[in-house]
């Protein structure tokens, strides 16, 4: 998967799940959920800590760059996108219960893939752009531009669309997160509005 912060650029090709389902088993069997300090690096992080008091926004805090994952928040939305088995069947499904479930089960979806140990995207500066798409196996695509609207406090704006499929995707995701003393907090608000084109009375669709 490429690394896919950038300003200006052609949209990035980014892979499907199943890639990054095996990759995380991988990383699992290996135990690299844990992510290793090294003695300097655990000095950095005391200092860091020493600074802070309970409650501190940790989005104004320089974080060191080994505790970071090496891509953009606008790109790390789009691990829900990711599981094209669970996505794109949701429009055809007729009955209105089934297609809630379907819904609830493509959301949990995105919380499947993680970067070993506990990292922390990078922040986009105001500005930034995402952009990617995806090749489904029935030869259609995906697509997905976001940009970050917003830089304190931090909020990503985001697209995506696969308009064979009848999916649209609007939303807005804004990251909290708080140092607790002993441990750290991390608040994921937003809002996001998936709309089946095929479906409803009103033009924009089933929301």
């Amino acid at each position: 998967m490429p690394l896919g912060h950038h300003i200006h650029g052609e949209p990035r090709r980014l892979s499907l799940s199943k890639k990054s389902a095996d990759e995380s088993r991988a990383d699992q069997a290996g135990g690299e959920d844990e992510t290793v300090v090294e003695p300097d690096q655990g000095n950095v992080l005391s200092h860091i800590i020493s600074q802070l008091r309970p409650g501190a926004d940790l989005s104004r805090v320089t974080l060191p760059t080994f505790i970071l994952e090496p891509r953009s928040m606008l790109e790390r939305i789009t691990n829900f996108m990711a599981h094209p088995e669970t996505l794109l069947p949701m429009p055809d499904i007729d009955d209105p219960v089934q297609r809630f479930l379907s819904v609830v089960k493509f959301y949990l979806s995105g919380w499947h893939i993680k970067p070993p140990g506990v990292k922390k995207p990078l922040n986009p500066i105001l500005g930034e752009t995402f952009t990617c798409y995806w090749d489904y196996p029935d030869n259609t695509k995906g697509y997905y531009i976001s940009e970050q609207t917003c830089h304190h406090p931090p909020k990503s704006s985001y697209f995506f669309m696969a308009p064979e499929h009848n999916i649209r995707i609007d939303g807005a995701l804004k990251p909290r997160s708080k140092f607790l003393g002993n441990s750290a907090a991390s608040m994921m608000e937003g809002v996001g509005v998936l709309r089946f084109m095929n479906r409803g009375t009103s033009k924009g669709g089933e929301k």
